[in-house]
């Protein structure tokens, strides 16, 4: 007998079939990178211009303009550094809303939680 019955081989397709992610939602990915680089890149492209207008924080000079890279635009380095950051945060940010809308689901091998025992008193 074993798993090489038929019932069994039905049972692991379907369970293989189960496990497969629909394409479209491997492209969903791709498409959040390019909008949250997007994203950081406009704010930061809208920080520098706030900032100077309201002076938040003091930049330096060799902070917008690098000495090791002259050809680098004006605040580019900068603009890239504030980008990555925001991306970072906007990511932690839909990762926790994500979490929370759409908990986790114990699977067929997956434990389930311990059930704690009242302690005995001596």
């Amino acid at each position: 007998m074993g798993r090489s019955t038929w019932k069994y081989e039905q049972h692991d397709k379907q369970r293989e079939a189960q496990k497969r992610i629909h394409p479209l939602w491997r492209g969903v990915g791709c498409v959040m990178i390019l909008v949250l680089g997007a994203a950081g890149y406009a704010f930061a492209e809208w920080f520098l211009v706030a900032n100077q207008v309201n002076n938040w924080l003091p930049i330096p000079v060799t902070v917008l303009q690098v000495p090791f890279a002259p050809w680098f635009p004006a605040g580019g380095i900068f603009k890239l550094g504030v980008a990555v950051v925001f991306m970072i945060i906007s990511f932690g940010l839909l990762s926790i809303v994500y979490a929370v809308l759409f908990p986790p689901k114990l699977g067929e091998y997956d434990v389930p939680p311990l059930k704690r025992r009242p302690r005995r008193r001596r």
